[in-house]
């Protein structure tokens, strides 16, 4: 069994494989939704994982082989430049594309209260940078259909609404995706949403950790 709190398996479950999908799961640390998506694919497709922290690899190759997840392929990549070529070779192939940056992690405070003492406006303008940076550098993954599917665990709009109306802005290739459609509607609903294709999960309100996800389609 693997522990993960409500709101990282709305996003796993957000991000709905096709059967035998290539999934490509850009920050995946540790590896909690690259093992609940590896899960949904039920043996079948492809998760590749990348994180540019080798030991966090180290412990998601660890924890896929107790899962006997076969399908996970952790590779790891570098903070900055090309990505490397087994990377590239996926261009435009990745049905999709998961994105759960770092972020200022203000969705965790009422589990981690000592992390408001390393939050500010500076820090979270790098973050966003960061974030912006991670999606430039690995939307060419994602092929015409495919979906982005980008996550933050912060409940600050600098980093969900402000940052993806920049990148929708500049993006016109990629196009909404209610998230009604992917996920049960009623559940759906609960939470709080600023556009169809997103949505916020707050603790104080759905007793999750802080989330803020949306899904993006590239047209065909």
């Amino acid at each position: 069994f693997e522990l993960q709190d409500e709101g990282s398996q709305l996003a796993c479950e957000l991000v709905a494989p096709p059967p035998r999908g290539l999934v490509v799961d850009a920050c995946a640390g540790a590896g909690g939704k690259s093992l609940a998506i590896a899960a949904a694919l039920e043996g079948r497709g492809k998760v590749v994982s990348l994180d540019v922290d080798q030991q966090k690899l180290v412990e998601l190759r660890r924890r896929a082989k107790r899962a006997g997840a076969a399908n996970i392929q952790a590779l790891p990549i570098d903070e900055e430049g090309p990505l490397p070529a087994d990377v590239e070779a996926l261009t435009g192939k990745a049905d999709r594309l998961l994105i759960d940056a770092p972020c200022s992690g203000t969705g965790t405070l009422r589990r981690n209260p000592e992390a408001r003492g390393r939050l500010t406006p500076l820090s979270v303008e790098r973050l966003v940078a960061t974030q912006r940076s991670i999606i430039e550098r690995t939307l060419p993954l994602v092929a015409p259909g495919g979906r982005l599917v980008f996550v933050t665990c912060s409940l600050l709009r600098a980093e969900g609404e402000e940052l993806m109306d920049a990148v929708e802005a500049a993006h016109p290739e990629l196009e909404p995706v209610n998230l009604a459609e992917i996920y049960d509607r009623a559940y759906i609903e609960r939470f709080v949403r600023s556009a169809p294709h997103r949505v916020r999960l707050l603790p104080h309100l759905h007793g999750t950790d802080g989330f803020f996800i949306t899904v993006l389609r590239r047209k065909r």
